[in-house]
């Protein structure tokens, strides 16, 4: 392939407009060498960067400028020809490249919607092609206009249910998050992808779908996997400290934990029954649980205590509207205490359990 092929098959790559030959042609570009795959992460990252921009005007020079000075090495004064050289190039490649994304952005971005939950409140929306989806507290799921038409591919951020309307066969359903993309296979399925939950989950009620990482980030070496009804796949990410300074090769080899696991039908509304105003723990830490609390109940915890936040609790609440009962029957079965001052809620051990 020549230099112009390439560039457009990245940018319909990135921008999720290339069939699976184009597909299997950039992946196989991507891996035939370590520079090649630099270039396609940052690109990618620009790109999804940009997706999760408000649609809002976007200034083309101010973003170049942004990606060019957070890409291009620095050199110390003395820098040879053959480094200026390379800078040159790269300077030129991403200018190219990042023209042709921003420009492809800046076409479409006034045609980028967004359906968003706030804390305390759930949303179902019909998109146009059928599709019933329910947005959980603190979620924003974004979709061009095109959608049902030239695409079925929403971005979502948070967590939601699908129940996946017929389609064509030519155009898939694909739900694209920061870490992961889950082709749809079939029917109904619950998808978890908060930025500051320390996991991506997905628990598949009716059909299948497959869930494989974006390229621009630790997970893309990760092999399609398929997930079938009542299965639950929960793959876990490591903390900043754990990644950078991991003990073995086998703690390495850890980071990134990946379980697949079959639950019972009568167990399922513990993954979906959120949207039936129904909550349900069995056997999560309070760290898990408070952070499904403040979505729920649009409420801040505070839990200092490391001992605390591990301990775990089981129990199901349905349409409690009350985060104090909440807490009063959490109360009853684990050893805390807690305050409420406004909408901040500390929780303390209450060591004379």
């Amino acid at each position: 392939m020549d230099n112009e092929e390439i560039k457009l098959l990245l940018v319909k790559y990135i921008t999720r407009e290339a069939n699976d030959e184009e597909v299997e042609q950039v992946r196989l570009w991507v891996s035939a060498h370590p520079e090649n795959e630099q270039y396609f992460a940052q690109l990618y990252e620009t790109w999804q960067n940009m997706l999760y921009l408000q649609p809002d005007v976007v200034n083309q020079e101010k973003a170049f400028q942004k990606f060019s000075a957070d890409n291009i090495p620095r050199e110390t004064k003395y820098r040879t020809l053959k480094i200026w050289t390379k800078v040159a190039a790269a300077v030129t490649l991403f200018s190219v490249f990042t023209g042709l994304l921003l420009n492809h952005y800046a076409q479409n971005v006034q045609k980028v919607k967004q359906v968003a939950a706030n804390n305390g409140g759930i949303k179902k929306i019909v998109l146009s092609d059928g599709t019933l989806v329910w947005l959980n507290a603190g979620s924003k799921l974004n979709y061009n206009t095109g959608f049902g038409k030239t695409n079925r591919t929403v971005y979502l951020e948070g967590e939601a249910f699908f129940e996946i309307a017929p389609g064509k066969k030519t155009i898939p359903f694909l739900v694209n998050t920061k870490n992961y993309t889950i082709r749809d296979i079939g029917t109904k399925f619950n998808l978890k992808a908060y930025p500051n939950d320390r996991f991506f989950e997905t628990t598949v009620v009716k059909g299948e779908v497959a869930v494989e990482g974006n390229i621009d980030n630790n997970a893309h070496e990760m092999n399609r996997i398929y997930v079938k009804p009542h299965q639950v796949l929960r793959i876990y990410y490591p903390k900043p400290e754990e990644f950078s300074k991991p003990a073995n090769k086998k703690d390495l080899d850890n980071l990134n934990e990946i379980q697949v696991m079959q639950i019972d039908s009568a167990k399922l509304d513990r993954y979906d029954g959120w949207k039936d105003d129904l909550l349900v723990f069995d056997g999560n830490t309070l760290d898990e649980i408070s952070k499904v609390l403040e979505r729920r109940y649009n409420v801040k915890i505070i839990m200092n205590d490391a001992g605390l936040q591990s301990i775990r609790y089981s129990g199901s609440f349905k349409n409690v509207t009350s985060i104090n009962k909440v807490l009063e029957l959490i109360k009853g079965n684990t050893p805390i205490d807690y305050s409420i001052t406004g909408n901040t809620v500390n929780i303390t051990k209450n060591n004379k359990n």
